[in-house]
């Protein structure tokens, strides 16, 4: 057989990743992006391989939880009033995929996607030479009040049934770790399966250097339209010149509902725009990555300084930034580490490509079997991003994927 040539649009993580295994499979590579690699989601992320997240986050009785949180325009949820209309039909199904029974669905599908993710990534990793970017230090879970932390029970039960190993600590074990953190934090959990990226953007462009080295062409593009076509797709770009491709990964993130609709897969992708600031000097020194579920944000020391970053807002793609929202986690990342000085860093926004259930999309589109799809990673872009590669090579190449890839397809709604 020989081997393809693979056009992917997207030089995010996922398009990186993916094209990463095409060339380790012999497989000729180019990647269209409008702006280069990591230009977007995949630089301002929190840098966690969190293969130990397992639960979905519609869920039965979310929406109490999400009512709280939406009486608060700066807390960890948050809607546009100009979006709440256009964020309604998401919305509707993201009830929907929170009963008892589509969550139980959803969270085995994550938990097989999650499983590979680690040793998928070990296996980039060594392919890239990027292993000496990835440290094995877990993840440190803290709360500040104790409903939240006896809530948090069944969840971490959950992960050890999938075999993931979670530690309970107490308010002082927790100090003990981190003694940075404020007499506040009463419990939580750590995780030690967890790994963590230097830096999520060095990652990006040293396996984009690394492609380049192995003979794959970056190409700046804006595509505006794709078709099938006869053993390919066919690509109109912003400048009305056209492409013809043998084999297609469309992985443009939230950028990918456009032209998957252009195929006949209307897939309900929206965004769930998230805030960090990355403080050079924070004044305080975590060894752990920190999450704090309760406030819905992270602390996370990178190459780079500490990352605070997280929270939801819906907002689409064209509105403004809302800085505010930075501010509030600054404030309320004080009261768990009250030695944090913010007063410099580096604010960002970006796009998360989000679905209701929050399953991502991997798999063949309706219009051709030429033509994967891999988007939709929300939260765990970079987590999943090494085994979606993998997968959509398989499809590629004519092979019968690792994963049951059922649960992702796109036309599941």
């Amino acid at each position: 057989m020989t081997t393809p040539h693979v056009h992917i649009l997207g030089a995010g993580i996922i398009g990186l990743t993916t094209a990463a295994v095409l060339v380790e499979r012999g497989c000729k590579v180019t990647i269209l992006d409008r702006e280069g690699p990591a230009a977007g989601a995949s630089q301002g992320n929190a840098g966690g391989i969190a293969w130990t997240d397992v639960a979905p986050l519609a869920s039965p009785g979310v929406w109490k939880q999400a009512i709280s949180w939406l009486a608060d325009p700066l807390g960890p949820l948050s809607v546009r009033p100009s979006y709440s209309l256009k964020i309604l039909p998401w919305m509707v199904r993201f009830l929907a995929a929170s009963t008892k029974s589509r969550v139980r669905e959803s969270r085995e599908a994550l938990a097989v996607l999650r499983a590979d993710a680690l040793p998928a990534w070990e296996r980039v990793w060594k392919l890239t030479g990027t292993h000496n970017q990835v440290r094995y230090n877990g993840c440190l879970e803290v709360f500040d009040k104790e409903a939240q932390f006896r809530n948090s029970l069944s969840s971490w039960a959950e992960q050890r049934d999938y075999g993931i190993e979670v530690r309970e600590l107490s308010g002082d074990e927790i100090r003990d770790r981190e003694p940075e953190l404020s007499s506040t934090v009463v419990g939580g959990a750590f995780v030690p399966g967890w790994a963590q990226m230097d830096d999520p953007k060095k990652l990006c462009l040293s396996i984009a250097d690394w492609l380049v080295a192995q003979g794959v062409s970056f190409e700046v593009a804006d595509v505006q339209r794709v078709a099938a076509a006869n053993e390919g797709a066919s690509l109109t770009l912003a400048d009305g010149s056209t492409l013809s491709c043998g084999k297609l990964v469309i992985a443009c993130g939230a950028w990918s509902r456009k032209l998957t609709s252009q195929l006949g897969d209307p897939v309900p992708l929206d965004t769930e725009r998230g805030y960090n600031i990355t403080v050079p000097e924070p004044g305080v020194s975590l060894s752990n990555f920190v999450m704090l579920r309760g406030h819905g944000f992270v602390m996370s020391p990178l190459e780079t300084g500490l990352r605070i970053g997280g929270a939801v807002e819906f907002g689409g793609l064209e509105l403004p930034p809302n800085w505010q929202r930075v501010d509030a986690m600054i404030a309320k990342a004080k009261t768990i580490c009250p030695g944090l000085d913010a007063s410099t860093g580096k604010r960002w926004m970006g796009y998360r490509p989000s679905l209701p259930d929050s399953l991502p999309v991997i798999g063949r589109s309706s219009a051709s079997e030429h033509i994967v799809y891999g988007f939709g990673h929300a939260h765990h872009g970079l987590t999943e991003a090494a085994t979606t590669g993998q997968q959509l090579t398989a499809l590629l190449l004519g092979e019968t994927p690792s994963l049951d890839l059922a649960p992702f397809r796109a036309t599941r709604f």
